[in-house]
């Protein structure tokens, strides 16, 4: 597939397939959330209320532009399932499903899924006439940013409820992004003043070659492209929202030094390390879709045609490995690696990979005629 011939028809149909995976992976759990992957050696994984919760608005943004309301239903479903396993203190725990200990990634990224907006409650499923504040939606979502501010510390560090014990990553940008929205369809007055010192904290990690301290999964890793996007897409809306010009200056060079390393070298590496040092022993499609994300945005905020173009390659770089074929369980799957026995995810097709996927496609599906409109 050549990027000029990559067009609207041929976009539609890789985010069909990647739509009819994430609706298996949610009937691989009885519709009690998305299952974390699926393994050809290991079979489907227990679903997973972190990227569960980020991908139910990608099910509503596709029941639009797909013209297709059955979609609702899993989105609902999962909605419903993760408002059921919220813990008293108003946090997500960690983990796959069963999981207690709570978790401030976690319980971010589940806001996206209850609370952005938290109108789930004016679906076009409930019909609902409802205040949307009085939804058992909005409650769960108030008392998960509760939680989450109540657990920030003084300098704007998140340093509880950790992935790993004591490790403070960079890419919790992500959730104060999520934060943010929350607070905005929450009206909440309290959440701009410690999300700005949060990423503060983190924007303090920026280095002079673009790079950021502590954006991997553990502590003196280097960072996969995953959270490589998670960290500079962070920074980027968190600084559209709080109007702080200088990181998203910074942000806009780490970026680009991503893309004059990719121009430079015509390849995209699995992960990347100080310098912008790539391992391209391996590639990890669902980090390509991340970042061309990242880079549409760019796009949208700076008016440079080369951030669309980069995004464009990007995206072609995550398609080349979308799974297709007649094996319901692969069909549409995005692959944590390639080849598929590399680092990140190795054997397994992360739901997160799927979600990702879609979100870049989506801006290249034509909008959807409005009902009795020519």
């Amino acid at each position: 597939m050549k990027n000029t011939q990559f067009v609207a028809m041929e976009a539609r149909e890789h985010a069909e397939a990647a739509i009819a995976w994430l609706r298996r992976s949610i009937e691989a759990t009885g519709g009690r959330g998305s299952a974390h992957s699926y393994s050809p050696i290991w079979g489907w994984a227990e679903a997973y209320p972190e990227t569960t919760g980020y991908l139910i608005p990608v099910l509503h943004r596709y029941a639009d532009l797909l013209s297709d309301d059955s979609l609702r239903i899993p989105a609902l479903q999962c909605r419903d399932w993760l408002l059921g396993i919220q813990l008293p203190s108003g946090a997500w725990a960690g983990g796959l499903a069963g999981e207690t200990r709570p978790s401030v990634f976690n319980t971010a990224m589940i806001l996206r899924g209850i609370a952005l907006p938290a109108a789930a409650a004016r679906t076009k499923m409930e019909h609902s006439t409802r205040n949307p504040a009085l939804h058992p939606a909005s409650g769960g979502a108030e008392s998960g940013v509760s939680w989450l501010l109540a657990a920030l510390s003084s300098d704007g560090a998140w340093r509880s409820g950790a992935y790993v014990p004591g490790f403070v990553p960079s890419y919790y940008t992500y959730a104060v992004w999520s934060v943010l929205e929350a607070g905005i369809a929450l009206h909440r007055p309290d959440v701009p003043d410690k999300m700005r010192a949060a990423l503060h904290f983190y924007a303090g990690r920026f280095q002079a070659d673009g790079t950021v301290l502590d954006w991997g999964l553990k502590p003196g890793r280097v960072a996969f492209t995953h959270t490589i996007a998670y960290t500079l897409q962070g920074f980027l809306e968190s600084a559209l929202l709080l109007g702080e010009h200088d990181i998203l200056e910074k942000t806009i060079r780490a970026a680009e030094a991503l893309r004059l390393e990719f121009m430079c070298t015509g390849r995209v590496a699995g992960r990347y390390g100080p310098g912008w040092r790539g391992d391209y022993s391996f590639t990890c499609p669902v980090g390509n879709a991340q970042i061309s994300n990242l880079f549409q945005r760019l796009w949208e905020t700076t008016g440079e045609q080369k951030y669309q173009q980069v995004s464009r390659a990007f995206l072609l770089e995550a398609l080349r490995f979308q799974k297709f074929g007649n094996n319901p369980n692969t069909h549409g799957g995005l692959p944590g690696s390639a080849p598929f026995w590399g680092p990140y995810l190795r054997w397994r097709y992360p739901n997160w990979g799927a979600k990702f996927l879609l979100d870049a496609l989506a801006t290249m599906l034509p909008l959807p005629v409005p009902a009795g409109k020519p």
